[in-house]
């Protein structure tokens, strides 16, 4: 049975004021002329864009943040069924262990489902709402069943959120957080450059899926080099080639040529990203090489950028310690500090006092010209301590490496918000 909150366990203001117009309503036997408070609620949220945002008495580092659903439709996949809860996804804050604080509650009366969770200023994380029906397979008063969270779909965008047509779904944001500007860009004009995907085959016979894109005005000298990992998302989900065009266009960076290379399904993805040597030497001799050919001069490797996100930002810094002859500038975004050389999957449990592989290699690999910019997220556990280690044991030894710790978690949205600042930065001096 699902809860259902009353006027005096509601934490929101703005609904604990609706449940009053809604009960002054049932007293009165009929509403004001017009539309009904609940009704009015809708259509100010629609205006307004939802979550609800409000302070927290005592706490002005807080802010009280309400996720809400309505119930004018059945649950996905229970036609007929009636809905049984609704359960708030939002990356690392209700999703793993915390997954009961994103129960929904139905308010008294009325169709409305919510939940408000007190979350820190600057956090920005993605949120999906997934309603759901007595026999859900995925789902229950939980949370999602044992195992189930990958299987929820990803689609379930908050129709009342402004960014819910953008490339990162529903995006909860608490105060000021880094731009998004440039990705929610429109789609580059052909004058703008030339996008590219093309298959290579490597010398030692594996297979390779490349976009590239070439842009106009490349500059014939200090030409710049963008190669990301997981390519397939940057350029098919998220739109990147829009994002770089709108920040050139901007003066934020100056235009680089952009190679994305797709690393495939879950166990190609590991096989590729798992720090794998051979394919590191593979993108530093021959598709990047390949990639740019065409091009008036080959990027130096100071203008060579490889960027990456978890297993691929642990392979971007693998690439920096290994590497740094072809890739003398790294952003590595929530790097996967638990991975070592055989793992096949995560493991459950990983203690934050233990010296990672990544921090054992960059003990004893000499000192590189090579730039590293390391980012990651304050909610994202044990990985925050094992990357401040690693970026002090890099800086005592000598390299040239950042850390910046952002409010939020494992997320694309603020690893493209991490893309742009760390291109702005590393290339500053070509604007």
């Amino acid at each position: 049975m699902a809860a259902v909150e009353t006027v005096d366990t509601v934490e929101s203001p703005r609904l604990r004021r609706l449940v009053d117009e809604v009960r002054d309503e049932a007293r009165n036997g009929r509403g004001p002329a017009g539309p009904g408070a609940l009704d009015r609620f809708w259509r100010e949220l629609a205006a307004e864009g939802a979550p609800l945002v409000e302070p927290v008495p005592y706490a002005p580092d807080e802010r009280l943040v309400t996720v809400v659903w309505r119930a004018d439709r059945p649950a996905p996949g229970a036609p007929g069924s009636p809905v049984a809860g609704v359960y708030v996804m939002a990356n690392r804050v209700t999703d793993k262990v915390h997954a009961r604080r994103g129960m929904m509650r139905r308010l008294a009366g009325t169709d409305l489902w919510y939940v408000s969770l007190r979350l820190p200023l600057g956090l920005r994380c993605s949120y999906r709402i997934h309603p759901f029906g007595p026999d859900d397979p995925l789902l229950g008063a939980e949370g999602p069943r044992s195992g189930s969270a990958r299987g929820l779909p990803d689609d379930r965008t908050d129709p009342l959120n402004r960014h819910a047509g953008g490339p990162f779904g529903s995006l909860i944001e608490v105060g000021e957080v880094p731009s998004l500007a440039e990705w929610s860009a429109r789609a580059p004009e052909p004058s703008a450059g030339r996008t590219d995907t093309y298959d290579v085959t490597a010398a030692d016979g594996t297979a390779y899926r490349l976009h590239r894109h070439l842009p106009a005005g490349l500059p014939e000298r200090d030409a710049g080099l963008l190669v990301l990992l997981d390519g397939e998302r940057w350029f098919g989900d998220f739109g990147v080639v829009g994002a770089i065009t709108a920040a050139v266009a901007a003066g934020r960076i100056p235009p680089p040529a952009v190679l994305g290379v797709e690393a495939g399904g879950p166990a190609a993805r590991m096989r590729q990203l798992g720090a794998n040597p051979a394919f590191i030497d593979t993108l530093a001799d021959e598709l990047v090489p390949a990639a740019t050919a065409h091009l008036p001069a080959r990027p130096a490797p100071r203008r060579t950028i490889l960027c990456g996100q978890s297993l691929g930002g642990l392979t971007a810094l693998t690439a920096a310690l290994r590497r740094p002859d072809a890739f003398g500038t790294v952003l590595a975004h929530s790097a996967s500090t638990w991975w070592r050389p055989g793992m096949t999957a995560r493991p459950r449990a990983v203690a934050a006092d233990a010296d990672t592989w990544l921090y054992e290699e960059a003990a004893r690999a000499p000192v590189g010209d090579v730039t590293v910019r390391m980012d990651v997220g304050a909610n994202e556990g044990t990985m925050v301590g094992h990357l401040r280690a690693l970026h002090t044991l890099m800086t005592e030894r000598g390299f040239d490496a950042s850390l910046n710790v952002y409010t939020g978690g494992h997320d694309h949205c603020c690893w493209a918000a991490a893309l742009m600042d760390g291109l702005t930065e590393v290339t500053g001096d070509l604007v």
